[in-house]
């Protein structure tokens, strides 16, 4: 196997399941890094882990909640990350941030220079960073590329949606290449901006998939699990639950969340003999999930987000349920690419009307069809591959290595 001179033999591991290293060094900026428990992060994490010190470096703003203590980084033959701001607890505190962008664009500048990148990467859900990698490419008129997490233009309101007008259009121009989170977004972005290179890049994992999930009985007591926060992407979808529950007999909820109780408590979930909060280490929670019968997806039918949000974003946790064996209902509205994308690989039981009824029909149907809940599951974790680490990860180095005509940016450096 071919590998880029930059490549020493201690890093042989770190790449060994891909073609090549990047050829240039790449500056990643994310508003979350590691070891931060949120899905950003966890998305950087999956990502990063796959890549040397000599092909990466990462700047992002340090947050104060919960820590991934599983983050690894190879004993310093991973990606740096330099933290160029501190989130503050306090609730203005990203007001103050934008006051403090001349000085964590400075350091972002140093962090550039100092590790000897030769390209920009910059994630968004968060404009701030993203517009700061673009002004580094900028200066340093070197390759920009940028990676969306979510839609971006199209979820922004008042002030907000005058700047992203502006910016959203010299993003795409910038960028060499805009990864971004799904086909779906690919679809929706490609028609109003003719010309420009969109590459869907995938969430991703790297454990090991099972052949077959595993064939346990259902007992007397149907085991429900949801994993990951409650937002607005999946709130109102997530609060017919609370009424699901209810007409259901002999079955628990249990959600592995960092939200706190009292936002499940606002949707009718509070902790009582039929729902259970748990909290466990990320690297334990495929393993959690296997202990239960059936998984819950929800997906917004609507809310506080763009409509066109609902339709393209493919939720963090789903490849978290497709790899664990476990079958899945489904929760989303039917205009939606998940349901697409489930549909085309039957890999869920999906329930498209806001009806509880129906949420309560397709629960106890999965409860009593053994070979349903099995095929569901197999599906899954067939169509689970292409979320792997190694897929992924080739992906985006053929991708960012693929010779292009694309003019790099150019500008003055700041003095």
């Amino acid at each position: 196997m071919s590998r880029n001179s930059d490549c020493t033999n201690d890093q042989v591991d770190l790449v060994e399941r891909t073609d090549q290293c990047l050829k240039r060094k790449t500056l990643l900026v994310s508003w979350s890094l590691p070891p931060a428990l949120v899905g950003s992060s966890q998305i950087i994490s999956s990502l990063a882990n796959a890549f040397s010190s000599k092909e990466m470096v990462l700047a992002g703003e340090r947050w104060p909640g919960p820590r991934n203590n599983q983050w690894d980084d190879g004993g310093g033959l991973r990606p740096e990350i330099h933290f160029v701001h501190k989130q503050w607890p306090f609730r203005f505190q990203r007001t103050v941030r934008l006051f403090l962008f001349p000085i964590v664009l400075w350091r972002l500048w140093r962090v550039f220079k100092r590790t000897g990148c030769q390209q920009v990467l910059g994630i968004f859900p968060n404009e701030f960073y993203l517009f700061a990698a673009y002004c580094v490419a900028r200066w340093a008129g070197v390759p920009f590329y940028s990676y969306f997490h979510n839609t971006y233009l199209d979820n922004r309101r008042g002030i907000k949606r005058l700047f992203a007008k502006w910016f959203q259009p010299k993003v795409f121009e910038a960028s060499k290449i805009i990864f971004v989170m799904s086909d779906g977004m690919k679809e929706f972005l490609e028609p109003a901006y003719p010309g420009r290179q969109f590459v869907p890049l995938v969430h991703t994992f790297d454990e090991t998939i099972p052949e077959t999930p595993a064939n346990k009985p259902i007992g007397t007591t149907l085991k429900l699990a949801f994993m990951g926060s409650v937002n607005e992407s999946n709130r109102e979808a997530m609060s017919r639950f609370a009424p699901a529950m209810a007409r259901l007999d002999d079955c628990v909820l249990t959600t592995y969340s960092g939200s706190p109780e009292s936002e499940f408590a606002k949707i009718g979930l509070p902790s009582s003999n039929k729902v259970v909060h748990k909290r466990v280490a990320f690297h334990e929670v495929t393993t959690a999930l296997r202990e239960h019968d059936i998984l819950l997806l929800p997906h917004g039918f609507h809310g506080g987000l763009n409509q066109i949000e609902y339709e393209t974003i493919f939720p963090t946790r789903t490849t978290g349920y497709l790899v664990s064996g476990i079958p899945v209902i489904a929760h989303s509205p039917k205009n939606s690419f998940l349901n697409r994308w489930l549909k085309e690989h039957d890999c869920a039981e999906i329930v498209d009307s806001p009806d509880v009824n129906q949420l309560v029909a397709a629960i106890q149907r999965l409860r009593k069809d053994n070979p349903g809940r099995q095929q569901i599951a197999q599906n899954a974790l067939n169509a689970s591959r292409q979320f792997l680490l190694a897929n992924v990860v080739q992906r985006f180095r053929d991708s960012i290595n693929k010779p292009k005509s694309t003019a790099t940016l150019s500008g003055e450096c700041p003095s």
